[in-house]
């Protein structure tokens, strides 16, 4: 007997299943509809739209997803067709065949195959944390298997293409409809010189900032939307990147394999071993996915806060697979991605521009470039296309830190926009941690300083000042007679003598020591005769202290007179 209640069960399930077999019968007829042609589907889509029971504007978007979806399918790649790992997987191990793969093919540097097996687990991850690193594969030149690596990663992380060149809107749409792991091969031809390429690669670093907003048609009216930028990246150049990028990155400095390196060539390039990978690591990532969400790692003090940030999602990963992995990705951060003497672009002219000011305490712009470029092993000789980096250049770079040119007068030079190194002095601190006191055990000062007393040494009958004046002269407190001398032979007048000749007496260093009638042509701070001075009065010093207008709050504030 068929109760009521048998009966309303019996008929929903009736009538759910007609309403799927409704559903089925359109899906098929859309796609259907999707594989005409144009013209074809044209005559047909009005009939089409009656027959389904909705209007034709609704059929034509339907078609038109049902085609875009054919071609995904159609132009997806065999090994993105991953079929997880039925067992579970040991995260250690897993790790341990990656970091193998990448050793069998490749001779690597110290830290690379971690920092390679690592990312490679990152990609499955990344949706758990907020900040992708980028993969930057460098070499000096060709060969020396940047692209081997590329076409590994290739077969190893999830729904990889490997591209040779791509342009900003191609990122970004292609990020957004296929949300790839992108693999850029031959980066040094086209993305240092594209700022837009830049600018979009640069907002995938972040998951909170991965998207880029463009004006796209929609029913015949331009409206913005957003596009997604997150997604895995590796990039590979010869040379170097944007530092912009290289900030964003875990950089892998690749070298030509030498004489005697034993690596297998890599001619079957997706065989079973990476198939296998392919299988366990989303398997592994299944079931540890939400123990990376939001990782708080403890990382090495020798990282930077950009370094850091980096490094954390791929120290949250052997955290987690434990092991002796903990310590290798830690070891392996440093390695790589530790603070070193080489600075960033962005440091480099601060580091620079202390050895080029010497022992003066101002440098003009033009000076200033020619000692920069003729470093051999900088890369200003080159940095403007090829060419020496340009007066303007510098200006810009010296500019991000407040660092502006002035008027400066440099010793027996002409006049001329250039910098003083007490502009310097706040930045090297900041930046540039022991700049100031690189040579602090030397005999000489390099910090150009107020006038102060010094000792002096005789030298074939002169003096050595071992104190740089602010205008520049490595002779502090000597004067400049009117033929344009750079010093004076620092000895006493002979009694009533006002011309400066020479006895063998050599003064203490105190400007009180200098004849009144000499004085008068010297100023206490910089040394220099030109110029109107002011003579000042205190306790101690009868005799008064002569200062041009423009060294008074040099030498004020140095001294700390009121």
């Amino acid at each position: 007997m068929v109760t009521d209640c048998d009966s309303s069960v019996f008929e929903e399930a009736c009538a759910q299943a007609d309403a799927e077999e409704a559903r089925q019968s359109e899906s098929e007829e859309v796609a259907r509809l999707a594989k005409l042609p144009k013209l074809e589907y044209d005559r047909q889509r009005e009939d089409a739209a009656a027959y389904l029971g909705v209007r034709v504007a609704n059929l034509d978007k339907a078609v038109r997803a049902a085609a875009r979806t054919a071609d995904s399918d159609a132009q997806a790649l065999p090994h993105w067709q991953v079929e997880p790992s039925p067992l579970p997987v040991d995260g250690a191990k897993l790790l341990d065949c990656l970091r193998q793969i990448f050793r069998r093919y490749i001779v690597l540097p110290p830290g690379a195959d971690i920092a390679l097996a690592l990312w490679v687990l990152h990609a499955w991850t990344m949706d758990a944390g907020e900040i992708s690193p980028f993969l930057v594969l460098v070499s000096p030149t060709k060969r020396c298997g940047k692209t081997s690596v590329m076409i590994l990663l290739q077969y190893l992380t999830p729904r990889s293409e490997l591209a040779s060149n791509i342009t900003g809107p191609a990122l970004f749409c292609y990020i957004e409809a296929v949300r790839p792991t992108l693999l850029i091969d031959e980066a040094d031809s086209f993305v240092k010189d594209n700022e837009e390429l830049r600018g979009i690669l640069n907002s995938g670093h972040t998951k909170v900032a991965a998207n880029v907003i463009r004006s796209v048609e929609v029913n015949g009216e331009h409206q913005p939307r957003r596009f997604s930028t997150w997604a895995p990246k590796a990039i590979a150049t010869i040379r170097s990147l944007a530092d912009t990028l290289e900030d964003r990155a875990i950089i892998v400095q690749l070298q030509r394999k030498p004489p005697g390196a034993k690596v297998e060539r890599l001619r079957r390039r997706d065989n079973e071993w990476c198939a296998a990978l392919r299988s366990q690591a989303p398997r592994w990532t299944a079931d540890n996915f939400d123990k990376l969400v939001d990782p708080a790692p403890q990382m090495p003090e020798a990282l930077n806060d950009r370094a850091a940030d980096n490094w954390r999602p791929l120290v949250a990963i052997a955290d987690l697979v434990g092991g002796e992995w903990p310590q290798l990705a830690r070891h392996a951060s440093i390695t790589l991605s530790g603070e070193s003497p080489e600075e960033t672009l962005g440091v480099m002219p601060l580091a620079d521009c202390r050895p080029a000011f010497g022992e003066n305490a101002v440098i003009r712009s033009h000076d200033l470039v020619t000692k920069l470029a003729a470093d051999p092993e900088r890369s200003w000789a080159e940095y403007n296309r090829g060419k020496a980096i340009t007066q303007r250049q510098v200006a810009k770079l010296l500019g991000a830190f407040g660092i502006i040119s002035v008027n400066v007068n440099p010793v027996g030079l002409p006049q001329g926009k250039g910098y003083r190194w007490a502009d310097f002095e706040e930045a090297w601190e900041r930046y540039c941690p022991g700049q100031i006191a690189s040579r602090a055990d030397s005999d000489i000062s390099i910090r150009p300083s107020v006038h102060r007393p010094v000792e002096s040494a005789q030298v074939d009958g002169f003096a050595s000042v071992h104190e740089a004046s602010v205008d520049g002269s490595k002779n502090g407190k000597l004067s400049h007679s009117h033929a344009g001398l750079d010093a004076w032979t620092d000895k006493k007048p002979e009694s009533g003598a006002c011309n400066g000749s020479a006895t063998t007496e050599t003064p203490s260093g105190d400007p009180g020591d200098i004849p009144e009638c000499l004085r008068r042509h010297l100023c206490d701070h910089c040394g220099g005769a030109v110029g109107a001075m002011r003579n000042y009065e205190w306790p101690g010093r009868p005799d008064g202290i002569w200062l041009h207008a423009q060294c008074e709050a040099l030498w004020f504030d140095s001294e700390g007179r009121p």
